[in-house]
């Protein structure tokens, strides 16, 4: 109950080398810095790259969390579109060609699962971006909280897994244990890992022992791969519930992706259709979800949402999307009955 070491317990370090290794990545504990949360390591990584005006690359749509952490330090953001196989690295090539030698600071990314979108980045889109990282001398920010709940496919190994130099691999125990635990951690090259220290310790001293010591027995007893297991089954039938529910409920033109793992679902809406707008209709009817803007850097699609399928059993997925439903018909209705051309349709 006492503070503890900035860098982390070195038994919990030890342990979290070896679920590294479960995906593929081979790291050592001294290249380890326990975070409280990888939301705490990505406000500590914005802190020390980003100056005023910086140049930084992100996934569009990316992660919500980090782009809260990295804005107040005043980046100019440049978005890279995702499709069904990951980021466009095609559209990134062109982005650090146009930018000369004004190279953008780091890259950042959720390669597998993504965070809104559910996509995996592809073998080979994956060893093209680390071949422009090579090229361009930038550094990239790989968040992986998701690649361990894959439920079918093949694994695709970790960037980290394939060049630790380039990259700054983020990772938590929030998704196989709890998020309530607050633990996260930052594998990098020793510059880098040093750097953090001295920031958190700034922040927070260092992250609680309590939950270290917990996580540490847990990893150790090998109970997160039981875990794991029982996630997967429960996710996977959770995804095809909702895949379900939106064929059945949603209407004609839109569409959504199809994981082979994480969390998320991202639904497209026809063009016409403004999430944010029918945000609070989705609540009256006791039922939520994430607005599309909320995910990119220029508060762009708006007829875009995420949903979650890991919280809620079956029947509530299937009764949620059912009022969804109604909502995008009542909105529609309502396009309709003010005369209004409704892009894309007949």
């Amino acid at each position: 109950l006492q503070y503890g070491e900035t860098e982390g317990m070195e038994p919990l370090k030890e342990q979290l080398v070896e679920l590294m290794a479960a995906e593929g990545v081979k790291a050592e504990a001294e290249h380890l810095q326990v975070t409280t949360g990888s939301q705490q390591a990505l406000d500590l990584l914005g802190r020390i790259f980003i100056d005023p005006d910086d140049v930084i690359i992100m996934e569009g749509p990316t992660y919500v969390g980090a782009l809260t952490a990295f804005r107040p330090n005043g980046p100019t953001i440049i978005s890279v579109p995702l499709d069904d196989e990951g980021m466009r690295v095609d559209v990134l090539a062109s982005e650090l060609e146009r930018m000369g030698e004004a190279w953008p600071k780091f890259i950042y990314t959720v390669p597998s699962f993504q965070n809104p979108a559910g996509v995996t980045m592809n073998e080979s889109r994956r060893e093209e971006l680390l071949r422009l990282a090579r090229e361009y001398d930038v550094l990239i920010i790989e968040d992986n909280p998701y690649g361990l709940l894959r439920f079918e496919g093949e694994h695709v190994r970790p960037l980290a897994a394939r060049d630790p130099s380039r990259v700054i691999y983020l990772e938590t125990l929030s998704k196989i244990i709890s998020p309530g635990i607050r633990l996260g951690w930052v594998f990098a090259p020793s510059p880098i890992t040093e750097r953090v220290a001295v920031l958190k310790q700034c922040a927070d001293l260092c992250s609680s022992n309590l939950s270290q010591m917990f996580a540490q027995v847990y990893l150790a007893r090998g109970l997160w791969r039981k875990n794991l297991e029982v996630l997967k089954v429960i996710y996977r039938s959770r995804r095809d519930a909702m895949k379900q529910a939106l064929a059945e409920h949603f209407p004609e033109g839109s569409s959504w992706t199809d994981p082979q793992g994480g969390l998320f679902l991202w639904v497209t809406l026809p063009e016409y259709l403004n999430t944010e707008k029918m945000l609070p209709m989705a609540i009256e009817s006791k039922v939520a979800f994430v607005p599309g803007p909320a995910f990119y850097a220029d508060r762009s699609g708006t007829n875009r949402m995420r949903l979650n399928f890991s919280y809620s059993s079956e029947d509530l997925i299937e009764e949620g999307i059912a009022r969804l439903g109604k909502v995008l018909e009542k909105e529609m209705r309502l396009y309709h009955s003010l005369g209004l051309d409704c892009p894309g349709e007949q």
